[in-house]
């Protein structure tokens, strides 16, 4: 009997800038096909953890291990490529550009074209750009997005932006999904179907990192859960056995039973 090897692994990381010391000693990993959610206070060192695996900061000390090997302080563009995929606290898009674009910018990683096939339309160039487009097409749907594609994103309500940027994530057909506060600034409805989306992306095969500060759809979706409190990791466990643990009522929950904002 085999065991299936976690997808990624974080292993002992530490990161600081200057003299303060945001990450010590962080140790977890994840299965494929998992939600985990990542939480802690603010300051915590969420979004710095998300950094480093996504390789916007170098990392000091430690490894971070993806699919067996090695990625520590590889460039984002490079992680991009063997399947990892991110999403930002502000929305980050090309508000001058269309739906539909913004999902083919997401594509450039999965096809071949470049400039010299751009500007010599080389006769497999055509058939590319048709699958592309397609491909595009597929995951507005996926997202709840259809019939919007030949809208300018920057003039998307906020919520439909959210969704947009999960969808350019996806066009890199990702193995690994960083969701970074994906919940942040949408009603309870908007919230309730995000939970929905984030489910569905797991029945895809892929596998989901989430930082998020509603408790309700953190707990709910989750598969396991990791706590960081100023930079340490307090626990890790079932979403069930993390709202039991003192610890974490203490950094975070507050009294059992009550939801908090971070």
């Amino acid at each position: 009997m085999t065991t299936e090897l976690p997808l990624l692994e974080i292993k002992t990381v530490f990161k600081a800038f200057g003299g303060v010391q945001a990450l010590s000693d962080i140790t977890f990993s994840l299965n494929p096909g998992s939600i985990t959610g990542l939480i802690g206070p603010n300051g915590a060192g969420k979004t710095t953890l998300f950094n480093l695996i996504s390789g916007v900061f170098p990392v000091d000390k430690g490894k971070i291990v993806f699919s067996g090997t090695g990625i520590k302080n590889k460039k984002p563009h490079t992680l991009v490529d063997i399947g990892i995929s991110r999403t930002f606290q502000n929305v980050e898009l090309f508000e001058s550009m269309t739906v539909l674009e913004n999902i083919l910018v997401g594509q450039h990683t999965r096809t071949r074209c470049g400039m010299w096939g751009s500007i010599l339309r080389f006769p497999w160039v055509a058939g590319e750009e048709k699958k592309a487009h397609q491909f595009a097409m597929e995951l507005l749907d996926f997202v709840g997005l259809n019939g919007h594609a030949d809208k300018t994103s920057g003039d998307l309500p906020f919520g439909w932006q959210r969704l947009l940027e999960i969808a350019r994530a996806l066009a890199s057909r990702p193995k690994l999904l960083l969701l970074d506060e994906p919940a942040a600034g949408l009603n309870i409805v908007e919230t309730m179907q995000l939970g929905d989306l984030i489910k569905k992306i797991r029945e895809q095969g892929v596998t989901v990192l989430l930082v998020e500060h509603d408790m309700s759809l953190t707990m709910e979706i989750s598969d396991w859960i990791v706590v960081l409190d100023q930079g340490e990791k307090i626990a890790q466990g079932t979403p069930r056995t993390v709202q039991a643990d003192e610890k974490v009522i203490a950094a975070y929950l507050g009294t059992a039973g009550k939801k908090t904002e971070d």
